[in-house]
């Protein structure tokens, strides 16, 4: 656990946020000053990819660590120092890793060692390659802003760090350790969820910007009872989430976040598994052996050009390919060209024409389209059991944010399929997170209530009763017949809380014997289970720290906050006269 300090809201000269993606990430700052003429307005980084000299508003999410495990590079340029590893052959040694935040969609209990396998193979601590990436950066972003002020300490910045809304609890704790062991203070740090931090930048950017009647249906979106929902499209996760607007302006979750892992990289894969499939199983076995980064820059190349994709449009669909793809095509088949292939016979998409011109494959904009169906499909049937629940009723607005919102195929599917819905797509689709989270960290108020993603609850032991308690969890402490393993209810699944108000007080005796945290948080998709074991529960962290100074054998009360983005607890022991205010730690 980490133990929280008083501190007033505006105690920080600046905000910095940092929208740690899948595919993508960046940062983005400003100054309280800069929050209270524009909101709005923040500076974001331009990332240059060396590779091809462009300019990005994020740069990719990748990282590289030595031989010896030690840091190396970031983003672009571990991609661009990989590759070149790669051309002469030395990169089997050391340790490169993309596209791993992923890794933490399924986590379900805060003691967990998770381990990453790099590109080939190679285990590493998943704490340690989140750590490193935060650290950049952390460092990064200080860099750049003390090169416009040389007096910018790291102190005046308060932090936020976005997560998805569908992660568990111990992913949102994993997340915060890993930013305290960059270096980010546990007291100035706040995790925030991106759909909300997308919705917050949408709204501002919606009221404060309008200048013309065009623009009056959209602000109506953000008036008092109106009600509309998140769809956060990004590289991984599709994360949706749905709000009432309240009459203070403030918000509260209609439907609790949900979504899948049917982001932009499914389409990435679909269309990697087109391209295995015209090269045949020896090319694909050849490349994955001595050169597995033309696989990487296909799907990278590809990333960029499917958002050119338009559906029923006559213009051919055009990427890049790797010279080295037909190089080894060649090899492997002595004598054939791998630009003679003209048409492709694929299963559940029939005959596919292909052409390949210089460095280049065309195909047809309805057949490129096609990697999106499964995707788009998931999405479009998430969504519509969404809307057609009860709470889902009233909504009439759409507000599609993150980077894969870009693509026209993903948007006019979504149009298509709710053509009686008002549709919004900000221009910054793709930076509304960042935009949003920075947002956040200067003003939290936005949302009021939220809805318990889970009934939560902590184990305790109780006098056996025979016409209750099941005889499996039965012993004898002590002279006394006891009934262990029992789930003592907090919050109940579905339950309207409201940010940051506590529950009820629970009073609680610590063991005599000193445990990590001696008291365990755990969480049911039930609306009342009886043990802490039974289908649908899972522990998700302890309470207290550990080395914690309570006295044990003792009364301690526990009052817990389930609004906030994180689970909250503070604790007080009357015969210490001990408290401490805790958030949910990943223990490792």
């Amino acid at each position: 656990m980490l133990t929280l300090a008083q501190m007033p809201k505006d105690a920080s000269l600046f905000v910095a946020a940092i929208d740690f993606g899948t595919t993508y990430s960046g940062y983005t700052f400003s100054s309280r000053d800069d929050f209270t003429r524009d909101p709005t307005k923040a500076y974001l980084k331009e990332w240059v990819d060396p590779s091809s000299n462009m300019l990005y508003n994020k740069t990719s999410t990748c990282i590289l660590f030595t031989k010896e495990r030690k840091f190396s590079h970031f983003g672009f340029e571990a991609e661009y120092k990989y590759s070149d590893l790669m051309e002469d052959n030395n990169h089997k040694e050391w340790y490169f890793f993309r596209r791993f935040k992923m890794c933490l969609y399924a986590m379900k209990s805060s003691i967990n060692n998770v381990v990453i396998y790099d590109e080939t193979g190679k285990p590493m601590p998943a704490m340690t390659i989140f750590a490193e990436s935060i650290r950049y950066l952390k460092d990064h972003l200080l860099e750049e802003c003390r090169l416009q002020d040389t007096d910018i300490k790291l102190d005046d910045f308060k932090w936020v760090i976005t997560v998805p809304a569908i992660w568990s609890d111990p992913a949102k704790a994993f997340m915060r350790s890993a930013a305290v062991k960059a270096g980010i203070n546990s007291e100035k740090l706040t995790i925030a969820l991106e759909p909300e931090a997308a919705a917050l930048f949408v709204k501002r950017l919606i009221v404060d910007k309008r200048v013309d009647r065009k623009n009056e249906e959209r602000v109506r979106t953000f008036v008092s009872g109106s009600k509309y929902i998140v769809v956060d499209a990004g590289g991984g996760t599709i994360d949706i989430t749905a709000h009432e607007v309240l009459e203070d302006g403030r918000v509260k979750e209609l439907i609790k976040a949900t979504g899948g892992d049917w982001g932009g990289t499914n389409v990435d894969e679909s269309y990697l598994e087109f391209i295995k499939y015209i090269i045949g199983d020896a090319v694909t076995e050849k490349i994955l052996q001595s050169q597995s980064n033309i696989f990487f820059e296909t799907c990278r190349d590809f990333e960029i050009a499917k958002r050119t994709i338009k559906p029923n449009s006559d213009t051919k669909f055009t990427a890049r390919i790797p010279s080295g793809l037909g190089v080894i095509f060649e090899s492997v088949y002595s004598g054939k060209c791998l630009k003679s292939i003209k048409t492709v016979s694929m299963k559940n998409k029939g005959q596919v024409d292909v052409t390949f011109t210089l460095d280049k494959i065309r195909l047809a904009s309805k057949d490129a389209a096609s990697f999106f169906i499964d995707s788009i499909s998931n999405i479009i049937i998430h969504l519509s059991k969404l809307l057609d629940q009860e709470a889902g009723k009233g909504i009439a607005t759409i507000i599609l944010v993150g980077g894969y919102a870009e693509s026209p195929v993903f948007t006019n599917a979504i149009k298509s399929k709710f053509p009686q819905m008002r549709t919004i797509i900000p221009q910054e689709a793709a930076w509304s997170v960042l935009r949003g989270a920075v947002i956040f960290g200067h003003d939290a108020s936005f949302i009021k209530q939220r809805l318990s993603k889970f009934t939560y609850g902590i184990r305790i032991r109780n006098i056996f009763d025979p016409s209750v308690h099941d005889e499996k969890y039965k012993y004898e402490e002590d002279g006394e017949v006891l009934c262990s393993s029992l789930f003592s209810k907090l919050v109940e699944i579905d339950q309207l809380v409201t940010v940051g108000e506590y529950q009820k007080e629970k009073n609680y005796r610590l063991p005599k014997i000193r445990a990590r945290g001696d008291i365990g948080l755990y969480s049911s998709t039930s609306d009342d289970p009886k043990y802490i074991d039974e289908d649908g529960c899972s522990f998700i962290g302890n309470i207290l720290s550990p080395g914690h100074k309570f006295l044990l054998n003792e009364d301690i009360k526990i009052n817990m906050c389930f609004g906030e983005t994180e689970i909250k607890f503070e604790a007080y022991q009357p015969k210490s006269q001990l408290t401490a205010t805790y958030y949910l730690e990943y223990q490792n």
